[in-house]
């Protein structure tokens, strides 16, 4: 008998530390369903980007000043505008999905070429030591000593306004995190048996980077993208905001929210309604990559 109660005794023992309890799986319960919102949000984001010819059929340059600054639908205003008209007339609604078209693949071109950049340059000083390490600290140090702002302004008066400006001002500043990250993961990668095993048996630098490093950052990798996309995308309106952007007559969520803020008192949603939309979109991408790392460092995974 106390033979048979030992056995449960270590059976329930070995359970218990393998299989999450009630309240851990209660918590990852809660973040699947923001993970499932993350998704949502993103998906309606994409869907607006690439469907947004398709969703509306007026021109969102298109001018109309008898009917400027009209409310949205539900405070006034009829199903002609949905958002309502800004400050000269033009549909907020489709100007909206235009803004989404050019935002999203900025911010996404931005996010690859800065994961690029910072993930070669964190796995090299992470992996190789020396000069490499060195000159990576270094740069990462000038980089986080600039602000953002200084650099928008250095580029823009340097290589004037428009894309190229603008995504050089993103790239130069978006692959500090990544360099960061992962340089101090793969500084404690490099010491692991799996690396000296494949020293010993002759793998190369490529091979050691591209076959046993990179895999072991992947998920960080795409925690950290998923997140930044985001970030671009706010970035972007800033900048735009500021007038450090793309041009006034580019059509983005910034030019919109800077806009619309001399109207601010008298018509809110002009600035409100672009500015919900940044902070959607941020939500999202922000939900979704909490829900990613959640599934990429759960324990058994």
């Amino acid at each position: 008998m106390a033979t048979v109660i030992d056995a449960q005794l270590a059976r329930a023992a070995t359970r218990d530390a393998t299989e999450p309890t009630h309240s851990t799986q209660a918590g990852w319960r809660i973040r699947s369903i923001g993970g499932l919102i993350g998704l949502v949000l993103v998906s309606l984001l994409v869907i607006a980007a690439l469907a947004g010819p398709w969703l509306t059929t007026i021109d969102p340059a298109k001018q109309n000043l008898l009917s400027r600054l009209q409310p949205p639908v539900g405070f006034g205003g009829s199903w002609t505008h949905p958002l309502g008209p800004d400050e000269l007339g033009r549909d907020i609604w489709a100007r909206v999905l235009s803004g989404a078209r050019l935002s999203l693949p900025i911010a996404v071109w931005a996010t690859l070429i800065t994961a690029s950049i910072g993930v070669f340059l964190g796995l090299m000083a992470g992996m190789q030591g020396g000069r490499w390490d060195a000159v990576t600290v270094f740069l990462l140090d000038v980089a986080m000593a600039m602000p953002f702002v200084v650099i928008a302004i250095a580029v823009t008066a340097s290589m004037g306004g428009g894309l190229r400006a603008l995504m050089v001002t993103l790239v130069a500043t978006g692959w500090v995190g990544y360099a960061r990250i992962i340089r101090l993961q793969s500084r404690s990668l490099r010491g692991e048996t799996f690396i000296e095993a494949a020293r010993a048996i002759g793998a190369g630098r490529s091979r050691l980077l591209l076959r046993h490093l990179l895999p072991n950052v992947a998920g960080t990798i795409i925690v950290l993208a998923t997140q930044q996309i985001a970030a671009m995308m706010l970035f972007e309106a800033a900048l735009s905001y500021l007038g450090l952007g793309l041009s006034g007559e580019t059509i983005t969520w910034g030019g919109m929210v800077a806009a619309g803020q001399p109207n601010l008192l008298n018509a809110w949603w002009v600035a409100t309604i672009p500015g919900l939309m940044l902070v959607i979109t941020v939500v999202g991408f922000a939900l979704l990559g909490d829900w990613l790392r959640d599934r990429i460092e759960r324990p058994g995974r």
